[in-house]
C-alpha cells in the first residue's frame, strides 16, 4: 500500500513539472521578446528616432511566425500558406541558432543594410517581435510597420476661410535669416489666413512646414516657418585651362643661289707654218713645180726599171 502511494506522488510530480514546463517556456520566449523590442528602441533612440510602439497584431505576427521556424527546423521569410514577406505590407528581420542572445542578432546578424534598414529605416511606426525555442535553436522575429504622421497621414482639406475683417490684425512680415528661410511671431489678431495672405504662401505650406494638425490652432507668440531656407544651387567649378605656348616658327633657310664658276676659255696654240705653201703660188710656180716633180719620179722609175734589168 506504500508503495502504490509513492508511486501516485511520483507520477503526480512528473505531470505537474510536464504541464508547468511549457507555461515557463512561454514566459521565457515572451521575455525574450520584449527584449528584443527594447534592444531595437535603444538603437533608435541613439540615433534621434522615436520609439517604436508594440502592437497586437504584429506581435502574435511575428510569435507565429517564429513558432512556424521552429517546427520546420528553417530560417525563410515565406509562411505555410505560400505568402511572401513583399504581399504582407511590414518589413521583416529573421535569425536563427544555437545559444543566441539578443544583442548578438541586433548588433551582428542584422547590421546588413536591409535588415538595420528595418529598424532605422522609418522615422514612426509600430513593432512586433516573436521568438520559439526547439532542440537547443533559438528563432527570432521582427515586424515593423511604419505610421504615416503628420500632414501625410490626414485626408486632403480645402481650406477655404472667411476671416472677420474687425479680428484680425494687419501682419508685419519679418526680415529673412541668414540662410533665407523666415520666422513669423504670431502677435495678437493675426490669423492662419492673414500670415499666409502677408507672405504669399498658402496654409497648407505653412501647415506642412511647422508639422501642424489640419485643422491648427495658433496662439500668440508663437514662431512659425513662413518661408523655407532655398536649396542652394551648387554652381559648376570653372577649371581654368592653361594656354598651350605659342610655338615659335623657325624661318627654313633660303637657299643660296649658286654663283655660276668661271668658264675657261680655250686659247687655240698656234698651228706651225710649213716650210712652203703651195696655196700661196701663183697658177704657174704650182704648174712648174708639179711637172718637175713628175719628172723626178719618171726619173726614179726609169732608174729602179734600169737597175732591175742590169742584176738579171
Amino acid at each position: 500500500m506504500r508503495r502504490i502511494f509513492i508511486l501516485i506522488v511520483i507520477l503526480f510530480l512528473v505531470g505537474a513539472f510536464a504541464y508547468l514546463q511549457p507555461e515557463k517556456l512561454i514566459q521565457a520566449q515572451s521575455n525574450s521578446a520584449i527584449e528584443l523590442i527594447n534592444t531595437v528602441n535603444s538603437v533608435r533612440k541613439n540615433n534621434s528616432l522615436a520609439l517604436l510602439e508594440i502592437d497586437n497584431t504584429l506581435m502574435a505576427s511575428a510569435q507565429q511566425h517564429a513558432d512556424y521556424m521552429a517546427e520546420i527546423g528553417q530560417i525563410t521569410h515565406n509562411r505555410a500558406d505560400g505568402s511572401t514577406l513583399s504581399s504582407l505590407g511590414f518589413l521583416e528581420n529573421i535569425a536563427g541558432g544555437t545559444n543566441l542572445t539578443v544583442q548578438v542578432v541586433v548588433f551582428s546578424m542584422w547590421t546588413d543594410t536591409t535588415n538595420w534598414n528595418t529598424i532605422i529605416g522609418y522615422p514612426f511606426g509600430k513593432v512586433g517581435a516573436g521568438v520559439a525555442v526547439k532542440d537547443d535553436m533559438i528563432y527570432y522575429v521582427l515586424q515593423v510597420q511604419e505610421i504615416q504622421t503628420g500632414l501625410a497621414a490626414q485626408p486632403t482639406i480645402n481650406y477655404q476661410i472667411t476671416p472677420d475683417p474687425n479680428l484680425v490684425s494687419d501682419v508685419m512680415t519679418a526680415t529673412p535669416q541668414l540662410d533665407g528661410s523666415i520666422i513669423h511671431e504670431v502677435l495678437d489678431g493675426q490669423s492662419l489666413w492673414s500670415i499666409a495672405i502677408a507672405y504669399n504662401v498658402t496654409i497648407a505650406d505653412i501647415i506642412q512646414w511647422n508639422n501642424l494638425l489640419p485643422t491648427p490652432v495658433i496662439f500668440v507668440g508663437e514662431r512659425l516657418v513662413v518661408q523655407i531656407a532655398p536649396t542652394p544651387t551648387l554652381s559648376p567649378t570653372i577649371t581654368n585651362t592653361s594656354i598651350p605656348p605659342t610655338r615659335t616658327i623657325t624661318p627654313s633657310q633660303t637657299p643660296i643661289t649658286p654663283q655660276p664658276s668661271e668658264t675657261i676659255t680655250p686659247t687655240p696654240s698656234p698651228t706651225s707654218k710649213p716650210p712652203f705653201s703651195i696655196y700661196s703660188m701663183e697658177k704657174k710656180q704650182r704648174q712648174t713645180i708639179g711637172w718637175g716633180m713628175a719628172i723626178i719620179c719618171l726619173m726614179g722609175l726609169i732608174i729602179v726599171a734600169f737597175r732591175g734589168f742590169i742584176r738579171k
